[in-house]
């Protein structure tokens, strides 16, 4: 039940953001002369504004209730807590009729706004959503006897994972409780136990959820959300059904030339930047 309401935050999220915006852009038109009326929707505004950002906070924090605390979303917490109490509190000081209060203090709460929001976006999206655009990285290949000296694990697991898995089970965010940002981490599991045991693609908590329609709830990675090409997902079934192997060499597992081929697209999509 917890969960199910926690989904709701996404809804709630974003309408306090419109609103505090257009709080601004009314206060900042108001100054003109011809304009001063625009400023008394604002009362009827803030009113519909102070229940949306409680609604929007309390499923944040039901949304993240058992996950893993990270310094991220501790400040995405808190702030997001500050900016309802900031409404609250420009409700009291603009029916108080103390404006340049008011206007100041919708200043400040603009500044949370925005940090949190920030925060969020760091969450959702990762670390470095917000960056500037960098050029393609170029894809690395590799002849065929060089491909098969590289570490199955480390050469094409763990890239899959950084693209596709890491901005919801990792350092700043663990859904959960599962990190799949390094080794280590993935190795300890999560709420629900190992990922990987089971070490087969069909009973392994890992090869079930990538198996499951897009439009289930636990289907990895989530609707919305970049998906895994046909050729990762292969490799990831064949990883899984050869037992899962963090330290040995594509060599090693001795793959099929299908499975080959499915490697390699696989190396280069895990290069680019997700869309």
């Amino acid at each position: 039940m917890i969960e199910f309401i926690g989904k709701f935050h996404p809804l709630f999220v974003h309408l306090p953001i419109g609103f505090f915006t257009l709080l601004a852009v009314l206060e900042l038109l108001a100054l003109r002369p011809n304009w001063k009326e625009l400023a008394t929707a604002n009362r009827v505004i803030l009113l519909l504004t102070i229940p949306v950002s409680l609604a929007s906070v309390v499923c944040g924090w039901l949304l993240a209730w058992g996950q893993e605390e990270s310094s991220t979303l501790a400040w995405h917490r808190w702030l997001g807590t500050g900016v309802a109490a900031a409404a609250i509190i420009l409700w009291i000081v603009r029916q108080r009729g103390w404006m340049r209060t008011y206007r100041r203090w919708l200043c400040a709460t603009l500044v949370l706004l925005a940090m949190a929001s920030h925060y969020g976006g760091s969450i959702t999206h990762g670390e470095n959503f917000l960056s500037w655009p960098k050029s393609p990285a170029l894809v690395k290949t590799f002849s065929a006897e060089e491909l098969l000296a590289q570490s199955a694990y480390a050469a094409v697991i763990q890239p899959v994972f950084d693209k596709y898995c890491v901005s919801c089970h990792g350092e700043k965010k663990s859904k959960g409780g599962l990190r799949m940002d390094t080794l280590e981490q993935l190795l300890k599991g999560g709420d629900s136990g190992s990922s990987l045991e089971p070490a087969n693609s069909t009973d392994s908590l890992l090869g079930k959820r990538i198996a499951l329609p897009l439009e289930d709830d636990d289907h990895m990675p989530p609707e919305g959300k970049p998906q895994l090409s046909e050729s990762q997902l292969a490799v990831l079934r064949w990883w899984l059904d050869a037992g899962a192997p963090v330290d040995k060499t594509l060599g090693e597992l001795k793959p099929t030339t299908e499975i080959l081929t499915a490697i390699q697209s696989a190396i280069a999509s895990a290069s680019t930047k997700a869309k």
